[in-house]
């Protein structure tokens, strides 16, 4: 035990210094290219979206733009993510258009942005917005937008039962790990 925060300590010392960057922590958005931050852009209700842009939005933001559609699927991702229940992003396009739904893809950060550009995909790419809670810490700005999303007060408990939220006229109706089988 004393030898893991021995590393912790060293690799946290070393990151600090700018020896070693470790993603994933925060937001990342201050290891963007300038070339990925001009990407960035606040989202703006009631404006046309660019494919070529990624827009920054908070949960009542996205809940707002739901109760536009009658079916939703939202998609909350980290970029590269390896899980056995993270697809490339146009499966869950195809089945979102085989099933009616308005997909929203909503990155929980910046890192390894790279990664999800270079995927062949349709839909915007939108991206949790860490300053909404005024928090860095990607746990905690993370868990506060998943909970809210739901409906839920923003600090509630953590419920997690996946990354694929459905909705119906903008009411918020399950979440899960895995598209449903039709």
């Amino acid at each position: 035990m004393k030898k893991f925060f021995t590393l912790l300590s060293l690799l946290f010392l070393l990151n600090a210094c700018g020896l070693v960057s470790i993603g994933g922590l925060s937001d990342d958005f201050d290891k963007l290219t300038d070339e990925q931050k001009a990407m960035v852009t606040s989202f703006k209700a009631n404006q046309p979206t660019d494919k070529n842009k990624i827009y920054v939005i908070n949960a009542v933001e996205l809940r707002t733009e739901l109760k536009k559609y009658p079916k939703a699927l939202v998609y909350t991702f980290a970029n590269g993510c390896s899980s056995e229940f993270c697809k490339p992003l146009y499966i869950y396009e195809n089945w979102a258009k085989q099933n009616n739904h308005q997909l929203f893809l909503v990155m929980t950060s910046y890192f390894n942005v790279d990664y999800t550009l270079r995927e062949s995909f349709d839909s915007q790419l939108f991206v949790m917005d860490s300053n909404y809670f005024g928090k860095k810490l990607a746990r905690r700005y993370v868990g506060y937008f998943k909970n809210e999303l739901k409906g839920l007060k923003y600090n509630a408990k953590e419920d997690w039962s996946g990354s694929l939220y459905f909705f119906e006229n903008g009411e918020f109706v399950k979440n899960l790990r895995e598209l449903p089988k039709n």
